[in-house]
């Protein structure tokens, strides 16, 4: 547990300050700050950083604002800068049509500034642009034009700027003639600047060198492409320069080799491999340690060579280089087909179709396919080599990838002249072979289309094609990947030449044939080829368990923090439904008591309404009495009131027992009536009186007892005489003084 949380701590302190510390992000915040010119050139900085990217949109994005602000700020350069920014976005998002207006627009800004280093960069972007829409004869006009430009600041203080475009314009100057089919052309123009510039520096001359030597080593010539190389090479050793060294080294091996001097080839390669050492560059040393594996099995020495591409597999495990590993296992491949054994073959293949799918790399798998198709057809798996071929044309339609076409149509050929018995069929299937192998110049794909030329012609008894066409497979055998292929076109010259009663040729060929097939059979070095494969196997497996016991313990501490993390939550819960509960019990117990104690009060109100309910039924009782009786002192005393009307609307007052506050106001409109003197005398006399001590004094003043007033009042009669008490003492009267005399007083008083 305290592993895993010092991971994390760990984890989450590298992520922020890993977050803090980059630039772009640093760049934004700053901005966040700055106004006008000072905003303006942070996002220029920031859309310089994007621009290294292919993150084509976020180029754009930031590239408007800056436009856009530029324009705000009438910023000249600001503005320049972001249009060129723009374009690189465009054509990292392949929008070559739109990436060249906005190249149009830097090279006018920019020569109109004079700022010949954005020139120059436009001039290159702008043939890049052309390149990459694969109109080649505008790209090479553009990358001309961007030459020439280069070369005239030379003299300048720019002049450290235009080397560096100098020669990558060369190179990609090289490769567009390449793309056009332009070979020749390019020679010859590389060759005239030659003869133009002879001020040049040697550095300068080497990219000459070098790139002539590319454009015939693409199919032209290949001695001139050694002699412009080996000038190339000399003026590197001259320099000193390991870089250029390095590259004129590496290549010189990959052109002897595809020469066939694999001596030479190895020289070369050994010479890049310690430059790469020394450097302890990654992807030098995985270029190298695969190429002299195969250089030093096609020279004879099998166990080294597979040891090399073995050692590099290690190398590549240990430094993480996943996409040499494939190539590595691809070249196993290849090598396990040349000395049939085609169960590893198809092991390490797979391996490697595995891995270029894992990285992405599905254009490069279609090598791994291909090699498959051979190891197949040489096991006579005809179903497999139709499985591999459908997914070969379906790579080949989906990335239009020319060397995919050719395979395709070759290896449909080889199952129409050796399975299908189909020469019709394997000629129109050679046809259109041929014709993407014009266009690739590859030397292997050339000598196996001859080769399948001379089965069929041989099939169709046509002598002399078949032996022009297994001349030259003969001539270029060394580029097929099985010797027994290489065995097999001998013994087919050998046929031809039978057949045409040349007899000694017949012989040399039969013999070169079995010296072939004798080193197919020498299974020494194949046996050692084992030995070696069993012991990096074994070192693999160790690895694996290593490997195996290292996640077996992350599993069992991911298993025990699940478990401990599974054990506290079920604790924690359990602990949160006893305090609930709790909490809950707590709150019913309070409920329950305030229910009880409500019923108590409920109770107890209940017994006083029912206390309420007897004395008002016995004061009504008192009053109706009390009502009988006026009504009988009215019927014995009717001069009481003066009016017969008058003593009509008292009966009826107190028939309705006076029970509301509206009888109570109705029967004091009636009083005043009768006494219009009384109640205002009562409250100019005594102006604190209540409504309640008004009505006593009213009763008083009718003569009613303590009984008969507390039946209208609808009291005790203790209450009536309480209520008496407290008025008394409201009016501080003496001890003998009575209520009954102050109301004689009023009177007496009112009627004088």
């Amino acid at each position: 547990m305290k592993r895993f949380f010092l991971f994390t701590f760990v984890w989450i302190f590298f992520i922020a300050n890993a977050f803090c510390n980059n630039r772009i992000d640093s760049l934004l915040n700053i901005s966040q700050k700055q106004t006008g010119k000072e905003y303006l050139h942070t996002y220029l900085k920031i859309t310089e950083d994007f621009s290294c990217g292919n993150n084509g949109d976020t180029i754009i994005y930031y590239a408007e604002i800056c436009h856009s602000k530029a324009l705000e700020l009438h910023d000249d350069i600001a503005q320049l800068k972001a249009l060129f920014y723009w374009s690189c976005g465009l054509y990292s998002n392949k929008k070559y049509d739109n990436s060249l207006e906005k190249v149009e627009q830097v090279i006018h800004i920019s020569e109109k500034l004079n700022r010949p280093r954005e020139v120059l960069q436009a001039y290159y972007l702008k043939a890049r642009n052309y390149q990459g829409s694969k109109q080649y004869d505008l790209s090479i006009l553009s990358f001309q034009e961007a030459y020439h430009y280069s070369t005239s600041l030379f003299e300048s203080e720019n002049k450290e700027f235009a080397i560096k475009y100098y020669h990558a314009i060369l190179k990609q100057l090289s490769y567009t003639y390449w793309y056009a089919a332009k070979l020749h052309d390019g020679i010859e123009f590389f060759q005239n600047e030659i003869n133009i510039n002879t001020s040049f520096s040697e550095n300068l001359l080497r990219s000459y060198y070098t790139n002539i030597s590319f454009l015939y080593n693409r199919g032209i010539d290949i001695k001139q492409a050694k002699h412009y190389l080996l000038k190339a090479a000399e003026i590197s050793d001259k320099e000193g320069n390991t870089d250029h060294i390095y590259m004129d080294q590496a290549y010189l091996g990959a052109l002897y080799a595809n020469m066939g001097n694999y001596p030479t080839a190895i020289k070369h390669y050994e010479r890049a491999f310690q430059i790469a050492k020394n450097e302890k560059s990654s992807n030098k040393i995985s270029y190298i340690i695969l190429n002299l594996g195969i250089c030093y099995d096609a020279n004879g020495n099998l166990k080294k060579g597979v040891d090399l591409i073995f050692d590099g597999i290690e190398y590549f495990i240990k430094n993480n280089n996943k996409a040499a590993e494939a190539k590595a296992y691809q070249h196993l491949g290849r090598l396990m087909i040349k000395w049939h054994n085609f169960k590893d073959a198809d092991q390490y293949l797979h391996k490697a179709i595995s891995m270029h799918k894992e990285l992405n790399l599905p254009y490069i798998s279609i090598a791994d396919y291909s090699n498959l198709i051979i190891s197949k057809y040489s096991q006579s798996e005809k179903d497999s080599i139709y499985y591999y071929l459908d997914i070969i044309k379906s790579k080949a339609d989906k990335y239009n990838a020319t060397s995919a076409k050719c395979i395709y149509y070759l290896s449909k050929s080889q199952l129409n002249l050796y399975f299908d018995k189909n020469p019709r069929a394997a000629y129109l299937n050679l046809k259109k072979a041929d014709k993407f192998c014009s266009t690739l110049k590859s030397t292997a794909l050339s000598t196996y289309i001859n080769k399948a030329y001379g089965d069929y012609y041989l099939m169709k008894d046509s002598l002399f094609q078949a032996k022009r066409h297994f001349s030259n497979a003969w001539a270029k055998r060394n580029s097929l990947l099985m010797l027994v292929e290489r065995s097999n076109i001998a013994q087919s010259l050998s046929k031809v030449y039978k057949s045409l009663n040349q007899a000694d040729s017949a012989y040399i060929y039969l013999q070169k044939a079995d010296s072939i097939n004798k080193k197919i059979h020498h299974r020494e070095d194949v046996l050692m080829l084992y030995q070696k494969d069993n012991d990096f196997k074994v070192l693999q497996a160790k690895k694996q368990q290593k490997a195996l016991a290292k996640e077996n313990k992350k599993l069992f501490d991911r298993i025990l923090f699940i478990r401990a993390f599974y054990i506290i939550l079920c604790i924690s819960l359990i602990g949160l439904l006893v305090i609930y509960m709790k909490k809950r019990t707590r709150k019913l117990k309070t409920e329950i008591q305030i229910k009880e104690s409500a019923q108590e009060k409920l109770k107890q109100q209940n017994q006083i309404d029912k206390t309420t309910i007897e004395k008002n039924n016995e004061l009504l009782k008192i009053k109706e009495e009390t009502i009988e009786q006026l009504k009988e002192k009215l019927a014995n005393n009717p001069t009481a009131f003066t009016t017969e009307k008058e003593v009509n609307e008292l009966e009826a007052l107190l028939s309705a027992k006076l029970t509301t506050e509206e009888d109570w106001d109705n029967y004091l409109q009636l009083f005043t009536k009768k006494n219009p003197n009384f109640i205002p005398t009562l409250k100019i006399r005594y102006q604190n009186l209540s409504r309640n001590e008004i009505k006593i004094f009213t009763l008083i003043k009718l003569g009613l007892t303590t009984r008969e007033m507390s039946g209208i009042l609808m009291i005790s009669p203790s209450s009536v005489n309480t209520a008496r008490y407290r008025l008394r003492k409201k009016l501080k009267l003496e001890g003998d003084q009575k209520l009954e005399d102050i109301i004689a007083e009023m009177i007496t008083q009112i009627q004088v």
